[in-house]
């Protein structure tokens, strides 16, 4: 008996393993979306080249996703397979950490196997490539289930790794992560007081350890703090402030966001779980159905997915958190389970899951509406070796050219013909960031994101604008840039026209989706 409990829990394991990595890596072959797709890629293979954000070129976002990337270009090579292989065994990663953790909290095997797959479905296929803010939400969910599972075991290695998930966490994104991680040390601090203050002991030390490793961090690869902290905390904070304030300077205002449909219509899977989880768990607890421990681990849950859903609303990508109904299901089934055994209502909720599941799975995964692929017809696509060896594997699709992409894929073939045959020093502004690698050369990528909308850098007129155009200048001036470049997008003119005096450069048109400015005397 106990041999062949042993042969079906690593046969669960084995199963959501190959599901999980094989579903993302599958759709994230499928389409590309420029500047989301590539936007670790360049930046990823410059740290390689001992060129480090913050440093040697401004980011918002994301510098732990750049050098996790960086370590896996290193082990798996210098391509595009090594870029998706990182999304993939995130997606399995998280996938076998809700099993094993549901298993611990005692739902039987059969449905943490089944709930895993769901949630594997759901949490990076959606998007497949690394990006920051779906490794933030991986690792808030980590967080999440270790402060749960500490909780329920009263266990100090728990509590101690929890601090250092949640800088991981933040060092992938500012949010969600900040959103869950002050959540978790107010939970943490309440719980340890009131039942064990040696567990808070071990919070502390895993805090304490956090701060040594990103000390740490800033010694070797000698980043300022300075520029660490206007790029990755002030100014992206008053980006956040301009949308909640509705501010003339965001993209976006938050009052655009607070309708029915965008509040409740949109998420109305999420709340009706989340929902569903509040009102039994309080009921049930009333009845001294469940205990403490349950009430306080779906509280988190509960609150973790209104946090997550404002999250969203003050962001401008696309939906991302669609895997907390799997999540949330999982945790509603444990909490009936305390009561009604019944193997037909058990199976009633998977079924129901499945096919809400199956609903976010059309359209984001085969339809990658995450890329903005949803009215594309993706059997146009062409492979992406066509344009160079190293993204061999990604079928080359964008919204931009979907008629078409034979036609992009010979624009950008003659432009890396073009910056080969180009000795000089020089800079390519551009979104679809994976010339750097392909070329194997330094082209001095100065942003991640270049959108003319002040999310990306500051624009002219911000407070931190000034800041920026010293960061701009410097570089421009150490690297002796003399030939830059202009690829894929038109607001890389408003860019240019912002921040270089036009009259310094003769402009050359090289195709539809590139041009470059070549010095002259002024």
């Amino acid at each position: 008996m106990l041999k062949k409990i042993i042969y079906q829990n690593y046969t669960y394991i084995l199963v959501i393993s190959l599901y999980s990595f094989t579903i993302n890596y599958f759709y994230a072959n499928i389409g590309a979306f420029p500047i989301d797709t590539f936007a670790f890629f360049d930046t990823a293979f410059n740290i390689l080249q001992d060129r480090h954000p913050f440093k040697d070129y401004w980011i918002t976002t994301g510098p732990l996703v750049d050098y996790l990337q960086a370590l896996f270009f290193l082990i798996f090579g210098l391509n595009w397979k090594s870029y998706v292989i990182h999304g993939s065994l995130f997606n399995t990663l998280i996938s076998l950490g809700l099993y094993l953790s549901l298993n611990k909290l005692g739902l039987k095997k059969s449905y943490s196997f089944f709930y895993s797959l769901l949630f594997a479905t759901l949490i990076y296929t959606i998007t497949g490539t690394p990006f920051a803010y779906i490794h933030s939400y991986v690792f808030s969910i980590v967080s999440i289930l270790i402060f749960i599972l500490s909780v329920n075991q009263f266990s100090k290695i728990g509590f101690f790794l929890l601090p250092v998930i949640m800088t991981l966490s933040f060092a992938s994104m500012q949010n969600p992560s900040t959103l869950i991680n002050i959540l978790l040390i107010i939970a943490t601090l309440s719980f340890c007081v009131k039942n064990n203050k040696i567990l808070l002991g071990s919070f502390i030390m895993g805090s304490l350890t956090s701060l040594i490793i990103v000390a740490l961090f800033f010694f070797i690869t000698e980043i300022k703090f300075l520029d660490f902290y206007k790029q990755y905390i002030l100014f992206p904070l008053s980006i956040g402030e301009n949308r909640i304030t509705d501010s003339e300077l965001a993209h976006f205002g938050l009052s655009d966001r607070l309708t029915f449909r965008g509040v409740i219509g949109h998420f109305k899977f999420i709340h009706l779980y989340i929902f569903t989880i509040l009102i039994i768990s309080f009921y049930f607890f009333k009845k001294n159905l469940i205990s403490s421990k349950l009430l306080v681990s779906n509280c988190i849950i509960v609150l973790s997915s209104f946090l997550l859903i404002f999250n969203q609303l003050i962001t401008s990508n696309q939906t991302y958190i669609f895997s907390l109904i799997p999540l949330a299901a999982s945790f509603l089934h444990l909490t009936i389970l305390q009561k009604y055994k019944n193997k037909y209502l058990s199976i009633v909720l998977i079924l129901i899951t499945t096919l809400i599941t199956l609903k976010y799975h059309l359209t984001y995964n085969t339809e990658r509406k995450f890329h903005d692929l949803q009215n594309v017809n993706l059997k146009n696509a062409k492979s992406a070796s066509l344009i160079n060896e190293k993204l061999n594997g990604l079928k080359w699709i964008t919204p931009h050219h979907d008629g078409s992409p034979e036609s992009e894929i010979n624009q950008l073939k003659e432009i890396i013909e073009i910056l080969k045959l180009d000795k000089s020093p020089k800079m390519v502004l551009t979104h679809h960031q994976f010339f750097s690698l392909a070329l194997n050369e330094n082209l001095n990528i100065v942003n991640r994101w270049y959108t003319n909308d002040g999310n990306s850098y500051p624009l002219k007129g911000s407070k931190y604008s000034e800041f920026y155009e010293k960061h701009l200048n410097d570089h421009l001036i150490e690297n002796k840039i003399e030939n830059i470049y202009l690829i894929g997008d038109a607001n890389f003119d408003d860019f240019f026209s912002m921040f270089f005096n036009a009259n310094c450069y003769d402009k050359k048109i090289i195709n539809q989706i590139a041009k470059v400015h070549k010095p002259k005397n002024c």
